[in-house]
C-alpha cells in the first residue's frame, strides 16, 4: 500500500479483497478449529469432576455407597466375647462366652443398584463357660455351608436366603441358626453427602431364635462421621456410633415358661473405604440389662446384666 492508501500488487500475488463475508469465514474457521480443543478440555474437566463425585469431598460432603466390582471376593473375620451375671434367688451366677467366625462374600451380580452375594461360613468356633462346666458348639454340619444375601447400595440387607437353614447345637442341646449373625452385617449409610461432624440415624432388628427361645433385639443407632483415616492400607471414613435399644423374647426350659424384656446400650466405631466402596472394620461394645419372668412350679424374676465386645474386620 502506497502513501496515498492505494493497494499495490506484488508480482505473482493477487491481493484478496477483504469483505464482511471473508471476515465471517475467518471467524467461523477459527471457531471450528477451537471446538475440538474446547471439547477435549470439557471432557477432561468433566472426567475429573466425575472422578471426584464418586466419593465427594470433605468440603462438599462425602458420598457413601457400597460398590459392585466384578470378581469381588471378600472375607470378614468376626470375634465376640460376652459376660453375663444373673441373680437367681439371691445367688449370683456368671456365664461367659466367646465365638469367632470367618465369612466369605463372593459377588454374583450387581442386580441393578443392588449387590447379590454368595456367603460361605468358612470357619467358626463357639464356647459357653458356666459354673457347671464348659460347652462347645457342635459345628461339623455348618462349616462350608453357603447362603445368598442381597443388599442395596446403602447397606440394607434386602434378602437373605438359606441362612435360617444352617443350624448348629450351641452346647445346650438347643439348635440355633446363623441368621442372626448376618442380619445386620453391613453398616447403613445416610443416602446423602456428609461432612465431618454430620450424623444420621439407622435401625437394625435382629431375631435370635433357637428351638427353645425366640428373641428380638432392636438397635437404634446414631452414626457420626468423625474424620478420614487409613486402616489396614485402606483410605477410610471413620464413623462413631452410639445406640440404644430393646430386647424382648420368650421361651421354655425344663417345663418352665420364660418371658424376657430389657434395654440395650453401647457404642463403637466402624470404617468405610470410600474409594473402593467397601466395609473395612467395626468395633463395638455394649450392655444389655434384662428381667426374665419365670412361670411354672416355682415362679421368680431373674435380673441379668450382659456386657459384650465384638469386632468385624476385612481379612486381606
Amino acid at each position: 500500500m502506497n502513501r496515498k492508501g492505494n493497494r499495490i500488487s506484488r508480482p505473482g500475488y493477487a491481493l484478496p479483497v477483504k469483505t464482511s463475508k471473508m471476515k465471517t469465514r475467518i471467524l467461523t474457521t477459527a471457531y471450528r478449529a477451537g471446538m475440538p480443543i474446547m471439547l477435549a478440555a470439557m471432557i477432561a474437566l468433566s472426567g475429573c469432576a466425575a472422578k471426584k463425585a464418586a466419593w465427594g469431598s470433605l468440603e462438599k460432603g462425602m458420598i457413601m455407597k457400597y460398590t459392585a466390582v466384578p470378581g469381588q471376593d471378600m472375607k470378614y473375620r468376626g470375634t465376640m466375647s460376652m459376660e453375663q451375671k444373673m441373680d437367681v434367688m439371691g445367688q449370683e451366677f456368671a456365664i461367659t462366652a466367646d465365638a469367632e467366625q470367618l465369612f466369605r462374600f463372593q459377588l454374583q451380580s450387581g442386580n441393578g443398584n443392588n449387590l447379590d452375594y454368595t456367603v460361605t461360613l468358612e470357619e467358626m468356633t463357639s464356647a459357653i463357660h458356666t459354673p457347671r462346666g464348659d460347652m462347645d458348639a457342635k459345628l461339623e454340619g455348618v462349616i462350608g455351608k453357603s447362603f445368598s444375601m442381597t443388599i442395596d447400595p446403602l447397606g440394607k440387607e434386602l434378602k437373605i436366603i438359606g441362612a435360617d437353614e444352617i443350624k448348629y447345637d450351641y452346647g445346650m442341646g438347643d439348635m440355633k441358626s446363623i441368621s442372626g449373625d448376618v442380619t445386620a452385617f453391613f453398616p447403613d449409610f445416610p443416602g446423602y453427602p456428609v461432612r465431618p461432624g454430620d450424623s444420621w440415624a439407622s435401625t437394625d432388628s435382629v431375631a435370635e431364635n433357637s428351638t427353645s427361645t425366640e428373641m428380638l433385639l432392636v438397635f437404634n443407632n446414631t452414626n457420626t462421621f468423625e474424620k478420614l483415616e487409613t486402616v489396614n492400607g485402606h483410605e477410610c471414613m471413620k464413623i462413631n456410633v452410639t445406640y440404644t435399644g430393646t430386647i424382648e423374647g420368650e421361651g421354655t426350659q425344663e417345663g418352665m415358661e420364660l418371658y424376657t424384656t430389657g434395654e440395650l446400650s453401647g457404642k463403637g466405631t466402624w470404617y468405610y473405604a470410600y474409594k473402593e466402596g467397601i466395609f473395612v472394620k467395626q468395633e463395638m461394645e455394649g450392655t444389655g440389662k434384662t428381667n426374665t419372668q419365670v412361670k411354672g412350679p416355682q415362679e421368680m424374676t431373674i435380673p441379668a446384666v450382659r456386657n459384650y465386645n465384638m469386632q468385624t474386620v476385612l481379612v486381606e
